[in-house]
């Protein structure tokens, strides 16, 4: 490498950890506003998705380590084809008649205050309530649990152990918290939503797709838009 590539190569990380950064703080900085413009309840687990990362990348300067890194768009749309289309698979499989993501997205948006992520349904009609959904997840909420496991907590593990415990032991620890919301529901549902939901869908395949992507975007794009499908769907 030429120290013209060098320095090109340096000043391209340099945008990106700034970008990481930014993106992250501004997500936290939008909790509290968002929280109170919606009347919602305020999404503490988030807090922890994205102050830590935000801690590693000023740390180690180095944006990578939560997943955050250029891919081609080739690469991009082939994974996130192939995650998206398991998330809807999944979903058309058990949703007709278990219903489980229905009921929760029922109580999210029926609850006192509301799971800010589905309030803007609660407040706004048509347009405007999706599209805020879809920012809101996409930017903030989803964004924080994709750059907490399925980029900070899969680029810590994949240098201790192989790929499929790396993608396993993730998918494990994202679903814990997950276990609040299965209460929700009744025990069936629970485990649908836990099991089928979060630990396959969104924990493995999402993890397939940042180990083989060495980055985010798939799963956080996936699981952004699959959020918003299967929500139009339950709430026809």
């Amino acid at each position: 490498m030429t120290v013209g590539q060098a320095e090109h190569s340096g000043n391209r990380w340099a945008s990106v950890e700034t970008l990481s950064v930014v993106w992250i703080g501004l997500s936290l900085a939008a909790l509290i506003p968002a929280t109170v413009y919606l009347q919602g309840a305020f999404p503490i687990f988030t807090v922890i998705w994205l102050v830590v990362p935000l801690v590693v990348v000023v740390r180690a300067g180095d944006p990578k380590r939560i997943g955050v890194r250029g891919i081609s768009w080739q690469l991009l749309l082939s994974t996130f084809a192939v995650n998206i289309s398991a998330l809807l698979l999944i979903s058309l499989l058990v949703e007709p008649w278990s219903h489980a993501y229905q009921e929760l997205v029922r109580g999210a948006v029926t609850n006192t205050p509301p799971d800010t992520t589905f309030a803007w349904l609660v407040r706004f009609t048509g347009l405007e309530a999706w599209a805020g959904l879809l920012l809101y997840s996409g930017l903030v909420t989803i964004f924080g649990e994709e750059v907490f496991f399925r980029g900070w907590l899969l680029q810590s593990l994949q240098h201790r152990m192989g790929r499929i415990w790396t993608i396993v032991i993730q998918a494990a620890l994202f679903t814990l918290p997950q276990l609040l919301a299965a209460l929700l529901l009744t025990p069936v549902q629970g485990v649908i939503y836990v099991v089928l939901y979060s630990f396959l869908g969104v924990g493995l395949v999402g993890g397939w797709a940042a180990e083989r992507t060495q980055s985010i975007w798939p799963s956080l794009v996936s699981a952004t838009i699959w959020n918003a499908i299967i929500t139009a769907w339950v709430l026809r």
